[in-house]
C-alpha cells in the first residue's frame, strides 16, 4: 500500500510502468507532448525542468491497473468493490505534528514551480493536480476537490471553481465578508488521489475516504497560516485564502474532451506560504488525457455500479476512454429479464448526469475493447427496439452538440435464440499457445 505518492512511483516502477526522462525538458509544451505519446501505458518521471526545481511525474494514474497496483490491489475489480465499500464507511484521519510536506519552506514566488503549459490556446501554464482542501467555519466539514488554476502574479492564481462543495463554502464565508482559507496540495498518496475526484454529499469528507481506503493510514497536519489540515505526506503545498469579490478571467483551458473550456470570470487564490519536501516530485495532469480521464471518470464507475446494481447483476462499468472518460459508459451484466438494460440504463444515468451514451453488453464482451463493444452492438442491437433515446434531460455543460441534453440506451445483450448471436470460438492447445508466446516475445 503507497502511503505517499513516492512509494505510489516505486510500485509503479517494479511493475515495468515508469518511464524516467533524464533529458532536460522545457515545461512549456514539450512535458505534454511527450506525456500525450506514453502516458497510455507508462508513468513518465521528468527528473530534469529547464529553469525550474523539482521533478514532474505524469501519466501514474493513467488506467485502474496503475492505480491497483499502487494501491497494492490485485486488479481493477477489487479496486472497484473496495473504493465502493471505502465510500460507505469512511474513516478519522490521524492528525501529526512534524510532516514531510513542512521539510522546506520556499519563497512565495509561484512563477518558479515547474507548472507545464499544456496546449498552444491555453492561458498560460496550469496547475492540473492540485487538491484544495477546505473547510467550512459553521460546521467544521472538510472538502477535498480537485480544481485547475493558473498564476496570473508571483503570490497570486485564478482558479476555475465548479459549483460544488468549494464554491458553497466559499459563498458562505464571502457572504459574511469573510475570506475562506485553503490549502493546496500537490503530489499527494493514490488514496486521497482518487478520493478528492469524487463527489460525495455535501459535508463529507474525502479524506476519510482516502483514510478507509488506506486502512486508516492517512496522516494530515495542521496548516502554518491557515486553519486547515492537509494530508502531511504531500510533495508541495500552497497556502492561502479567496478574498470576498476579487475575481479575474480564466482561460481558455483544456477539458476532459479535449476541447477548450469557455473563458470565465473566476475567484483569485491569494498564497500565503509555500511548503515542500525536500527535491519535491510535482504531479501534473494531462487534460484530455488517460490520466485525466481515470481520476475523473473512476469514481463516476463506482457511483454507477453502486446504482446499476440496485436493478440488474454487474459484473464491470467502464467510461470509455474513446468517449473521453466521461460521456459514455459500457456496462457488462448478467441480464434476467428482457426489459432490464433499459431501468438500468436510467439508473446509470441517475448516477452520473454528464453522462449521454450507455451500452449494455454480456459477460463475454471485453467492454475495455472498442472493437469488441462494437461487434455486439451491431450483431445483437436492433436499431429501433434496442436503441432508446431520451430526448431531454440534465448532461453535461460540456456536451456542445445542442440543447436540451440527450441521452441514448443501447441494449448490445443477446436476445432469444442464443445460439444465432453467440461468437464462434477457435480452441486453444499448449503447443498453439507456446508458439504464439515465443513469437509475442520477438515483436
Amino acid at each position: 500500500m503507497a502511503y505517499n505518492l513516492r512509494e505510489a512511483i516505486k510500485r509503479i516502477a517494479g511493475k515495468n510502468k515508469l518511464l524516467e526522462v533524464e533529458q532536460r525538458v522545457d515545461p512549456k509544451y514539450e512535458i505534454a507532448y511527450i506525456t500525450r505519446h506514453l502516458e497510455k501505458k507508462y508513468a513518465v518521471l521528468f527528473k530534469n525542468i529547464r529553469e525550474k526545481t523539482g521533478r514532474v511525474i505524469t501519466g501514474i494514474y493513467g488506467d485502474k491497473e496503475r492505480l491497483a497496483i499502487a494501491l497494492d490491489m490485485k486488479d481493477e475489480k477489487e479496486l472497484l468493490q473496495r473504493f465502493s465499500k471505502a465510500m460507505d464507511s469512511p474513516m478519522p484521519t490521524k492528525l501529526i505534528s512534524n510532516a514531510p510536506v513542512h521539510e522546506v519552506e520556499r519563497e512565495i514566488d509561484v512563477r518558479k514551480l515547474p507548472i507545464p503549459t499544456f496546449y498552444e490556446r491555453d492561458m498560460g501554464p496550469y496547475i492540473t493536480a492540485g487538491i484544495f482542501i477546505a473547510k467550512d467555519k459553521e460546521t467544521g466539514a472538510r472538502n477535498a476537490s480537485y480544481h485547475r488554476m493558473t498564476p496570473i502574479s508571483k503570490n497570486k492564481f485564478a482558479v476555475r471553481i465548479v459549483e460544488r462543495d468549494l464554491y458553497l463554502f466559499m459563498k458562505k464565508a464571502h457572504e459574511k465578508g469573510e475570506r475562506l482559507e485553503v490549502a493546496v496540495v500537490i503530489g499527494v498518496d493514490p488514496a486521497t488521489a482518487i478520493s478528492a475526484s469524487t463527489t460525495l454529499p455535501l459535508y463529507h469528507d474525502e479524506l476519510q475516504v482516502a483514510a478507509s481506503l488506506l486502512g486508516g493510514g492517512l496522516r494530515t497536519v495542521k496548516g502554518k497560516t491557515v486553519d486547515v489540515e492537509y494530508p502531511a505526506d504531500a510533495e508541495l503545498v500552497l497556502e492561502g485564502y479567496f478574498e470576498p469579490n476579487e475575481t479575474t478571467k480564466e482561460g481558455p483551458f483544456v477539458d476532459i474532451l479535449g476541447t477548450y473550456d469557455l473563458i470565465r470570470e473566476q475567484p483569485v487564490f491569494t498564497v500565503t506560504a509555500i511548503y515542500s519536501r525536500k527535491d519535491p516530485i510535482f504531479h501534473a495532469i494531462l487534460p484530455g488525457g488517460y490520466e485525466h480521464k481515470t481520476l475523473m471518470g473512476f469514481p463516476r464507475e463506482v457511483r454507477i455500479y453502486k446504482h446499476v446494481t440496485e436493478v440488474i447483476p454487474v459484473n464491470d462499468v467502464y467510461l470509455t476512454s474513446w468517449g473521453s472518460g466521461w460521456l459514455e459508459c459500457v456496462i457488462s451484466v448478467n441480464k434476467r429479464h428482457p426489459d432490464e438494460p433499459i431501468n438500468a440504463g436510467l439508473a446509470a444515468f441517475a448516477a452520473h448526469t454528464s453522462l449521454k451514451k450507455v451500452i449494455f453488453v454480456d459477460k463475454d464482451i471485453n467492454i475495455y475493447d472498442a472493437e469488441d463493444v462494437y461487434w455486439a452492438v451491431i450483431t445483437r442491437a436492433h436499431p429501433v427496439r434496442d436503441y432508446i433515446i431520451i430526448p431531454r434531460g440534465k448532461g453535461s455543460s460540456l456536451d456542445m452538440t445542442g440543447k436540451p441534453n440527450a441521452r441514448i440506451i443501447i441494449d448490445a445483450t443477446i436476445k432469444e435464440k442464443r445460439e444465432l448471436f453467440e461468437r464462434a470460438r477457435i480452441p486453444e492447445s499448449e503447443n498453439s499457445k507456446r508458439i504464439l508466446d515465443y513469437f509475442r516475445e520477438k515483436i
